[in-house]
């Protein structure tokens, strides 16, 4: 019994090393009080400001991240290029970003959103090809455990700090920028928590502790999209786990995905009637005019972009002001975005992302894979269900590129790692034939060089 215990508390023995890697994946990449600056700026500008000229400043921190993770790389080159090399794509998609930062009116400013991009990218890269699997999920649950119960300390100790806006009645954000960005954060928990029932990553009365606050917290963010996504990806991550496992025929399980899907995807293009459902106007809340305003933007520069971090520069504002007349942030979906702000080429980068990610998802099912893949494939589809009505990964939501280069890290390492399954069962079964091989021989030798009977 006493063994047992202490096998069920060792989840929670941190190293040096996972102590450090657990407080950046809960402040800087979950985006827990992050960056400090934002958060205060909505209701205490003078702290904002002194939080700017302090070491608590954002790209310092950043760049003390980025430097350390850079260091961890540099310890095993070869398989750090290896694993640059499979994670290229991500690359590249960084890359033409900071390349738009050349003909943003604000080049700085863009600069340093992608820089932060790339930090949040290489950690999740890092994660992935260097840490146990299984304990990269342990420390995800008790960073995002430690996020929730930070954003529940805030909404009760200071509720006009929490609260998302005066206008969104009943809409709380915690110790998050913004209630969408809690109710992703609550949902991505409550994912992780029956991914973590399923694999027993915690302890089971702790796993439904942390679930019951996610749902808390979803429901009081008041995030319409991030309350469908839950609910959808509970469905299809039961679906996979308890049924494409259990179904031995291809063409039945093929059938069958076939149907999840379609399903899936009549439910998220018909969305404006599950919001409407769900209390939400059939506009979903003035996206429409933003969408169109967006529309139009991308006309007027439909190859090259406006550049990372366009919607907050001092040449777009008025402009936004004069047509939508209220400060939209963002075009609120991620994929008018990716053309508004990186161009056709970013458009054409993050497709190709989304597809990897997919065709590599079935992948995953097709070699019986899905349980221990059960956490990326939830990450992308919640990512997937939340850029129809939410900017993910670009300005201003760049901590969603954790998610996505997890996500895509995790199914691009997934091929090598069953090649090497593979091949580590074929030499154990080799191993365990060739004394039977032997032994025979040897009697048979031994037969013949005795004298007969006779």
């Amino acid at each position: 019994m006493k063994a047992a215990r202490q096998k069920e508390a060792s989840p929670y023995r941190l190293t040096p090393r996972e102590i450090a890697l657990l407080f950046v994946i809960t402040f800087p990449l979950i985006g827990t009080l992050f960056p400090l600056d934002s958060y205060l700026g909505w209701k205490s500008p003078a702290l904002a400001a002194i939080v700017v000229r302090s070491p608590l400043n954002t790209t310092i921190i950043l760049t003390v991240i980025l430097s350390y993770i850079v260091w961890l790389f540099s310890r095993n080159p070869q398989k750090s290029i290896s694993a640059l090399k499979r994670n290229w794509v991500l690359f590249a998609f960084l890359l033409w970003a900071f390349c738009t930062s050349r003909w943003m009116p604000e080049p700085g400013q863009s600069f340093n959103r992608t820089g932060r991009m790339l930090v949040f990218t290489l950690y999740a890269v890092y994660l992935i090809e260097f840490m146990p699997y299984r304990r990269v999920l342990q420390l995800l649950a008790i960073g995002l455990a430690i996020s929730c119960s930070i954003s529940l300390v805030m909404i009760v100790a200071a509720p006009s700090l929490s609260y998302s806006a005066e206008d969104l009645r009943g809409a709380w954000r915690g110790a998050m920028i913004h209630k969408n960005v809690l109710g992703g954060t609550a949902s991505m928990t409550f994912l992780v928590a029956l991914v973590s029932w399923r694999m027993k990553l915690l302890n089971p009365f702790h796993i439904v502790v942390i679930a019951c606050l996610a749902t808390f917290l979803l429901l009081i963010a008041n995030s319409a999209t991030a309350l469908l996504a839950a609910f959808v990806i509970t469905a299809v991550l039961a679906y996979l786990i308890y049924v494409v496992n259990r179904v031995s025929h291809p063409l039945v399980l093929l059938f069958f995905t076939g149907l999840v899907a379609s399903v899936a995807g009549v439910i998220i293009i018909s969305s404006g009637i599950v919001y409407t459902l769900l209390g939400r106007d059939a506009g979903l809340t003035g996206r429409a005019e933003v969408w169109e305003f967006a529309s139009y933007m991308i006309d007027q520069n439909p190859f090259w972009g406006y550049g990372n971090g366009i919607w907050t520069t001092d040449y777009f504002k008025p402009i936004v002001l004069q047509e939508l007349h209220w400060p939209a942030p963002h075009a609120h979906n991620a994929w008018l975005d990716f053309r508004l702000q990186l161009g056709l080429p970013g458009l054409l980068f993050a497709i190709t992302i989304w597809a990897t990610i997919g065709i590599r998802l079935l992948y995953a099912i097709s070699i019986r894979r899905i349980p221990e893949m059960a956490l990326p494939a939830a990450i992308f589809i919640l990512l997937s269900i939340r850029s129809y009505t939410e900017t993910i990964i670009v300005d201003p939501s760049l901590n969603e590129m954790f998610w996505l280069a997890f996500s895509y890290a995790a199914f691009a390492v997934l091929p090598v790692r069953e090649r090497l399954r593979r091949r580590q069962q074929r030499a154990a079964r080799r191993s365990w034939k060739e004394p039977t091989h032997t032994i025979p021989q040897q009697t048979f030798a031994h037969g013949r060089t005795a004298p007969p009977l006779s």
